[in-house]
């Protein structure tokens, strides 16, 4: 299930998305009329299943097609994942920030670190080490930067 925490500011309008985007998910519902922009905050949605992604692409389809600008901020591995499988998940250029998964060496955690999608292009997608919150020992990326960066590369 998932809850919304809207917040205007100034001109856009600021939602934050936690929990998991299910068959029961009704975004004009739970969002409902948007200001000319709109930023939203993914961090904490941990899962979305194929009814959820047919919700969310009609969704922020209909908000491109009103000219919406959409922004996607801290966008959670799940809601990667879904960009790279669906071409039209997220409109081109949307996404801003995303989570990327990191595996520390010593102590085996796993933890996410956040970027800037134009760091991660500026970096060519060569993530320097995490310091792990843990044990303090290295975290290194813990994917294939081809697959977990395509839409980026696109």
């Amino acid at each position: 299930m998932i809850n919304v925490v809207k917040e205007q500011k100034g001109n856009s309008l600021l939602v934050r998305l936690t929990g998991s985007i299910e068959e029961s998910v009704n975004f004009e519902q739970i969002i409902g009329l948007t200001s000319p922009e709109l930023i939203v905050n993914c961090r904490d949605v941990p899962r979305i299943n194929s009814v959820g992604v047919k919700a969310w692409i009609k969704y922020f389809q209909s908000l491109q097609a009103k000219n919406i600008k959409l922004h996607f901020i801290e966008c959670s591995t799940a809601i990667v994942e879904q960009i790279n499988l669906i071409s039209n998940f997220i409109p081109e250029g949307c996404v801003e920030s995303i989570y990327v998964p990191f595996s520390c060496a010593t102590c085996k955690s796993e933890l996410v670190g956040l970027f800037k999608t134009d760091d991660l292009k500026k970096l060519e997608f060569k993530l320097p080490p995490l310091k792990c919150t843990k044990c303090s020992g290295q975290a290194s990326f813990d994917d294939i930067p081809e697959e977990y960066f395509s839409f980026l590369m696109r």
